[in-house]
């Protein structure tokens, strides 16, 4: 009863999906700026090495070096020496801080940096990370970490070995921790090469989306945007601009162009993931006519113990014997004709009539593309 339960909600997800996704269609699309982003403007990935103090005797240990190697350094910056054997600190971690630096960010803003911790430290809560430089994989310094960390949780230790944790302590992030010290350089919009990349590539998601761009802007003479591949879209801003019943500026025209909908097409795709039993389709595959039959034995072994008692006054001891019990239960397999291009969706309801377990449902799915019935494709995680 418990596997039957687990099926139907499963199978109803599944229908949910299909419900919502249909919808998102029928309301006219989706806009480009939640599918697509203008080519160049791309995030830079930075990181850094600090240090975080504060901790509450739960940093790095004696035999981190590099933790130790770090604060020497820094003390002997300050004019503190110290011989290295004496630096016994457990309220300090070594951590990378990493960080997204985004486009148009301009110097003195802030932005959120997420702080790991690098050695052995069972915790980072409470901690404070010191001034920390931010570079880039070329070795540029495009900004600076520091601020108290929010880790959302906590790792006690009590007495008597019990613990008590929640959620992961040695990651912690830093809101507005950190702040941009230098601009980097990215595509400079100039009007004359702009361009828009699909998150997921697809020549008739291209196509569809330069004829919605074309439309919107239909009073001008040249066409404003032509797909060039299955990614990308290019914008003819300067044709645009020469015409005098527009006075948009190149902001204003992206802006517009951010906000026209438009059809998106993508492949037809069935995604399981077998460790955890989940199942998401789309609403646009489709199954040939095609027999399922589901069945299978089920055997259970329950171990009864049983104590023997030896016979009076002999020197035999008192035993446990094992008395086992195997039952085999084999269900009646259950056929069912699906009819051709049969949605997702009705698979779910006939699957859900005969009880199946999402476990099962899996390899179902997985047989029927072997059969070649499944329109679409079976991405295993």
């Amino acid at each position: 009863m418990k596997s039957l339960k687990t099926s139907k909600w499963t199978i109803a997800g599944i229908a949910c999906l299909l419900l919502l996704s249909g919808n998102v269609f029928s309301q006219g699309g989706v806009r480009i700026k939640d599918v697509a982003s203008v080519s160049g403007l791309e995030d830079m990935q930075i990181y850094g090495y600090g240090l975080v103090v504060g901790l509450d005797g739960t940093g790095d240990r004696y035999q981190t070096l590099f933790t130790n190697q770090t604060i020497h350094n820094m003390l002997k910056n300050m004019g503190i020496e110290l011989p290295d054997q004496q630096i016994l600190v457990k309220n300090v971690a070594g951590v990378m801080v990493t960080g997204n630096l985004k486009p148009f960010k301009r110097k003195g803003t802030r932005f959120d940096v997420t702080v790991s911790s690098l050695g052995d430290a069972t915790s980072l809560e409470g901690g404070t990370l010191l001034l920390t430089p931010m570079q880039a994989s070329d070795g540029t310094m495009f900004a600076s970490a520091q601020g108290p960390l929010a880790t959302g949780g906590y790792d006690a230790h009590g007495k008597g070995g019990t613990v008590l944790k929640k959620n992961h302590v040695t990651v912690g992030r830093i809101p507005d921790g950190a702040i941009v010290q230098r601009e980097y350089a990215f595509n400079v919009l100039d009007g004359k090469d702009i361009s828009l990349s699909l998150t997921s590539p697809d020549f008739t998601s291209a196509v569809s989306m330069a004829n919605a761009i074309n439309e919107t802007f239909k009073s001008t003479a040249q066409s404003v945007a032509k797909a060039t591949d299955a990614a990308t879209v290019r914008l003819n801003f300067e044709s645009f601009a020469r015409d005098s019943m527009h006075q948009l500026s190149l902001t204003e025209f992206i802006s517009k162009v951010e906000n026209v909908t438009f059809a998106v097409s993508s492949q037809a795709r069935v995604v399981v993931n077998e460790r955890t039993g989940t199942i998401v389709a789309g609403g646009d595959v489709h199954i040939l006519e095609v027999a399922v039959t589901h069945g299978g034995i089920k055997v259970e072994v329950v171990n009864t113990p049983e104590v023997v008692q030896p016979m009076p006054y002999t020197n035999g001891q008192t035993t446990t014997v094992p008395n086992a019990d195997v039952t085999v239960e084999e269900k009646n397999p259950e056929m069912v004709v699906l009819k051709g291009n049969t949605t997702v969706s009705e698979l779910a309801q006939t699957l859900n009539s005969l009880g199946v377990s999402p476990r099962d449902i899996i390899s179902i799915f997985q047989a029927i593309k072997e059969a070649g019935a499944l329109q679409g494709q079976l991405i295993i995680l």
